[in-house]
C-alpha cells in the first residue's frame, strides 16, 4: 500500500512538472485602453523621428523613451523557454520507478505481494498445468507436496484426491487428505484416513502430529498422549512443543472445568499453550476475543480449518472468560 502511494505521489510530480511551462505565467495587469494609443503614438514617432533634426528629434527620442517605458507595464512578459530534455528525464525516472515498483512489490496474482510469492505462484502454477496435463501419479504428488508446502490447501486437495484416484494404497495421499479433513472441520472423516494412513506407515512423524491433535481436540486424552509419542519415536521436529502438549494433556486428564483446563485441553494443541499461536492463528491480543459472541459461534460451528469444538455450555462460559483474559 505505501509502495503505491508512493508511486502516485512520484507520477503526479512528473506530470505538475511536465505541465508546468505549458502553463505559463499570466499578464500581471489588465490590458489598459491607453496602450493601443501608446502603441500608435509610438509607431508615428519611429516614422517622424527619421525626418527630423537637431533639437526636434531629441525631444522626439525622448518622448520614445517614454513611450517605451510606459509600455512596460502594459506588455505581458516572455514565454519561458520549453526545455524538453528536464521534463523527459523526470518523466523517464518515474516511469522506471513505477516499472521497478510493479515489477517487485505490487501484487499482479491474488495474494501476491513479493517477488517470492510471484515466483512461488508461477512454480505451482507450472506443477499444476504439468500433472493435470499428464495425469500421472508422480506429476500429482509433486504438485500435491508443493502446494501443500505454501499452504495452498485446496489444490493439494485437488492433487492428492486426484493421487488416490489413481492409486488408492499411496499412503501419503491418504495421510495428507487426513490432515486437509481435520483443517477443514471435518474430524470424524479424518480420522479414519489417518488411522489407516499410520497404520500403514506408522515412521511418518506428520500423521501423529496431527492424530494427536485430533484426539486430543476431542477430549481423548490417552489417546492423543499415545499418539504424539509416537510422533517422538518417529523423530518429529517439534520435540518441545509436542512434549508441552504430551505434559498438558496428561493434566488434564485428570478432569477440570475452570476456563485454562478447557483451553489447554481443547485449544492449545493449535493456537499454542499460552495463545501464542501454531497450527491455528495467535489468540493472545486480538480483537477478535473482545467480541465473546463471535468467539462463541467460532467455537462451536468452527471456521476455515478449524475444526467445531464440542463444548458443554459450562465449559463454554469458562474457555470464553479465559480468552478474554488473555
Amino acid at each position: 500500500m505505501m509502495a503505491t502511494l508512493f508511486f502516485l505521489a512520484l507520477f503526479l510530480l512528473g506530470l505538475l512538472l511536465a505541465l508546468r511551462p505549458l502553463l505559463g505565467p499570466k499578464e500581471p495587469f489588465p490590458e489598459p485602453p491607453r496602450r493601443e494609443e501608446l502603441l500608435r503614438e509610438l509607431e508615428v514617432l519611429k516614422e517622424e523621428v527619421e525626418a527630423l533634426e537637431g533639437e526636434e528629434k531629441k525631444r522626439a527620442l525622448a518622448r520614445m523613451v517614454e513611450v517605451e517605458r510606459l509600455l512596460e507595464g502594459y506588455r505581458p512578459p516572455a514565454p519561458r523557454p520549453f526545455r524538453p530534455w528536464p521534463v523527459a528525464l523526470v518523466l523517464g525516472a518515474v516511469v522506471l520507478l513505477g516499472v521497478g515498483l510493479w515489477r517487485y512489490t505490487l501484487p499482479r496474482l491474488p495474494g501476491e505481494t513479493t517477488v517470492t510469492q510471484r515466483q512461488e505462484a508461477r512454480e505451482l502454477k507450472a506443477l499444476a498445468d504439468k500433472a493435470r496435463r499428464t495425469g500421472e501419479v508422480e506429476d500429482l504428488l509433486a504438485w500435491g507436496r508443493r502446494a501443500y508446502e505454501l499452504q495452498a490447501f485446496d489444490q493439494a486437495a485437488e492433487a492428492y484426491l486426484e493421487v488416490l484416484k489413481k492409486d488408492p494404497k499411496n499412503v501419503e495421499a491418504v495421510r495428507r487428505v487426513g490432515i486437509l479433513l481435520f483443517m477443514g472441520g471435518r474430524p470424524e472423516e479424518a480420522r479414519i484416513f489417518l488411522e489407516i494412513a499410520q497404520g500403514a506407515d506408522p515412521e511418518a512423524a506428520e500423521g501423529w502430529l496431527f492424530l494427536g491433535n485430533l484426539y486430543f481436540q476431542e477430549g481423548r486424552m490417552q489417546e492423543a498422549i499415545a499418539a504424539w509419542e509416537k510422533y517422538l519415536e518417529a523423530g518429529g521436529e517439534a520435540k518441545e512443543r509436542v512434549e508441552a502438549l504430551i505434559a498438558m494433556a496428561k493434566a488434564q486428564a485428570q478432569g477440570g472445568k475452570d476456563g485454562r483446563s478447557v483451553y489447554e485441553a481443547r485449544c492449545a494443541a493449535c493456537h499454542g499453550l499460552q495463545g501464542e499461536g501454531g497450527v491455528g492463528p495467535r489468540l493472545k491480543g486480538n480483537p477478535i476475543l473482545k467480541v465473546p459472541e463471535a468467539v462463541r459461534e467460532i467455537v462451536l460451528q468452527g471456521r476455515g480449518t478449524m475444526p467445531a469444538v464440542p463444548l458443554s455450555e459450562e465449559e463454554l462460559e469458562a474457555l470464553l472468560g479465559y480468552l478474554g483474559s488473555l
